[in-house]
């Protein structure tokens, strides 16, 4: 670890942004509710290339209290390119990567730069009750705090509740934008594999935000279930085990027996959570052809 790296580092918060500017100022302010002493400055990444944006944060009220600034990362699509476009600009020693439609909690940059102390790359747990409407909640059911940010592979940071030291994201190279989904799980396996170490704080510090309605939910769940797949597969030769075929049958199995023509009340799911369930594993089953994801 660089002796350079202090306990109130310079932060950078980097926030990719797509067309969601209401939601991005519900993000703002609790961003200009931290408790972080340091100086910080936020970076909105425009991936959708909207004059819109552009002008709503150059007049916007927060502007001077957030250092706030903007960039254009519209010449290609993708949230892992808004990032490192974002990156590319920040003045932080330390970057805080979150997601324009979540909200943080007033801890949270405190606590991402306090963990890398010790680490590289850090990241905290999320939480979904404070923000989702009940239907969304029942589709989505949140992974336990102590179960998030486990793969079968190697442990990673979520990408709507990550920090790095600048220094270590650009010796990575930032983000792999030829993955559209595990772009966050790509980087944090990526720098562990270049030596670098990962912290996670089991602290639910950011307010997730989930899908509330169909197709974006089986859309958001298929491309996850194709994007993993697809990681676990290039992955292979540098030791991610296979997603074994009989553990795909048996997840099938349990769908067909868990559809929707049997009774909620037996099956213990709801409609949404199996129409989730079978966009992930469809889309999983698409990616773990492709790219030999496979294995006995």
């Amino acid at each position: 670890m660089s002796a350079l790296r202090g306990s109130t580092p310079s932060v950078t918060a980097v926030i990719p942004v797509k067309n969601a500017i209401a939601l991005l100022d519900l993000q703002l302010a609790a961003l200009a509710e931290q408790d972080y002493t340091g100086s910080l400055d936020v970076v909105v990444s425009d991936n959708g290339g909207s004059p819109e944006l552009a002008e709503h944060i150059a007049s916007h009220p927060l502007r001077s209290r957030l250092d706030l600034h903007y960039a254009d990362s519209s010449d290609h699509s993708g949230a892992a390119y808004a990032r490192n476009r974002g990156a590319e600009i920040a003045n932080g020693t330390f970057l805080a990567f979150c997601d324009a439609d979540d909200v943080v909690h007033p801890g949270w940059i405190s606590a991402l730069v306090e963990l890398a102390q010790l680490h590289d790359v850090v990241g905290t747990a999320v939480e979904t009750a404070s923000i989702n409407p009940a239907h969304a909640l029942a589709w989505t059911p949140t992974t336990r705090p102590e179960r998030q940010g486990k793969s079968p592979f190697l442990p990673f940071a979520i990408g709507a509740s990550l920090g790095c030291w600048s220094e270590v994201y650009r010796q990575l190279g930032g983000m792999d934008n030829e993955f559209t989904t595990s772009q966050d799980v790509e980087f944090s396996w990526r720098a562990q594999l270049s030596g670098f170490s990962l912290g996670f704080s089991n602290e639910e510090l950011v307010a997730y935000r989930l899908r509330d309605e169909f197709r974006p939910l089986m859309r958001q769940a298929h491309n996850l279930g194709y994007g993993f797949a697809k990681l676990q597969g290039i992955y292979r030769n540098q030791g991610c085990p296979p997603v074994s075929v009989r553990k795909v049958i048996y997840w099938w199995s349990l769908l067909l027996l868990g559809n929707p023509l049997v009774p909620s009340f037996i099956t213990k799911i709801s409609r949404g959570q199996w129409l989730r369930a079978v966009a992930a594993h469809t889309g999983e089953i698409r990616g773990g052809i492709k790219y030999r994801t496979f294995g006995w």
